[in-house]
């Protein structure tokens, strides 16, 4: 029995489908709990079994083995009528937004409504009201095509709560827009998380998109999750080689280690330079960094690249030096990076050697 507290609780969820006579491993051995009002992010790259879980949470698509429990009941056990009631109080919205384009944007939001037994007027009320709700109500009137793609998102979105959902699953719904639109989108979603106290699971393959808004993540891979924990644990110190290339892309790192290669810095280093990657939270700053290793140590260190980024209330930064010590010496500064919570990566000799407390 899932905790009061628990919206989603998935455990050890298997799936396998049968391709050419082969077996497919899609979903292995699979346990996720999502708590109630909460913005849940699963990140993965295509394949990595994703689009299998969000049907596991509706049903859609019904596991080999492991339990299903959604909203405090156990789906497996469920009737059709009963499992019916259930979807209804799980909305979806789509990274193609799924609009009828031959109905007005009011009608689309009210399509959902047509099997409840409810007047015209109150069904179209019902509706202009979700518009209002999510800043479109003036185009009702409207055809999907005469919108843009942000404004079509918010038209599905809005169609996703009509029959006023617990939980609300977007399924890689930004993907399709640009950057701002997007930004402006998932605040629309954080903003609705707050109001209504909806679950939002949020399936992605972009770790900005987790960072915006969730509070935590889970990290898919062959199937499987591989990592999983608050989105400022991950990005702090990410344990799996996947996860840290999703949490280096959000900070523009991805970049930086192409610059490392592309500028030949590492050949280019002179008789007692380390090339060293700095990673630190919010209680280490980049200038306290240079200054304790200027002041205390009396070595210089060059910065080639340097970012901050604000995770969960955290300041996380990233950073490139060139630093010039012998190697005696380097141990010292080395000692005094990890004692205060910088995570050292060294490139210097080609391979990565990473140092941490």
């Amino acid at each position: 029995m899932s905790a009061p507290n628990i919206a989603i609780d998935l455990q050890q969820i298997n799936v396998t489908f049968k391709r050419n006579n082969e077996n497919l491993v899609a979903l292995d051995n699979v346990s996720l709990q999502v708590e109630k009002g909460s913005i849940y992010g699963i990140i993965g790259y295509s394949g990595a079994g994703k689009s299998t879980l969000v049907r596991i949470i509706n049903l859609l698509q019904r596991p080999d083995a492991g339990s299903v429990n959604i909203l405090g009941q156990d789906l497996l056990s469920l009737r059709d009528k009963e499992l019916r009631g259930v979807r209804k109080k799980i909305g979806m919205i789509f990274q193609h937004f799924n609009l009828l384009r031959s109905r007005t944007v009011l009608n689309n939001v009210a399509y959902p409504l047509l099997n409840q037994k409810m007047s015209r007027t109150k069904r179209h009320a019902k509706a202009l009201a979700l518009l209002k709700l999510v800043g479109l109500a003036e185009y009702a009137q409207a055809y999907p095509d005469e919108l843009s793609g942000g404004q079509k998102q918010r038209v599905a979105i809005a169609r996703a709560l009509a029959n006023d959902p617990d939980v609300l699953i977007s399924d890689e719904a930004t993907s399709a827009l640009d950057p701002q639109t997007t930004e402006d989108i998932l605040q629309l979603l954080k903003q609705l998380n707050e109001s209504l106290g909806l679950t939002i699971v949020l399936i992605t393959h972009e770790m900005q998109v987790i960072k915006s808004i969730c509070q935590n993540v889970a990290v898919m891979e062959n199937g499987q999750i591989i990592e999983q924990g608050s989105v400022g644990e991950l990005f702090t110190n990410p344990k799996k080689a996947l996860t840290q290339k999703f949490v280096e892309s959000a900070a523009n790192v991805t970049e930086m280690r192409q610059q490392i290669s592309d500028d030949q810095l590492i050949e280019k280093l002179q008789r007692n330079e380390r090339l060293l990657y700095l990673r630190f939270s919010s209680e280490v700053t980049s200038e306290a960094v240079i200054s304790a290793l200027a002041i205390k140590y009396g070595v210089s260190a060059s910065i080639l690249f340097a970012n901050v980024q604000k995770v969960a209330q955290l300041s996380l930064g990233y950073m490139l030096i060139v630093l010039t010590a012998s190697n005696e010496h380097f141990e010292t500064i080395l000692h005094y990076l990890i004692s205060v919570g910088v995570i050292v990566t060294d490139f210097t000799t080609g391979e990565e050697r990473v140092y941490a407390s």
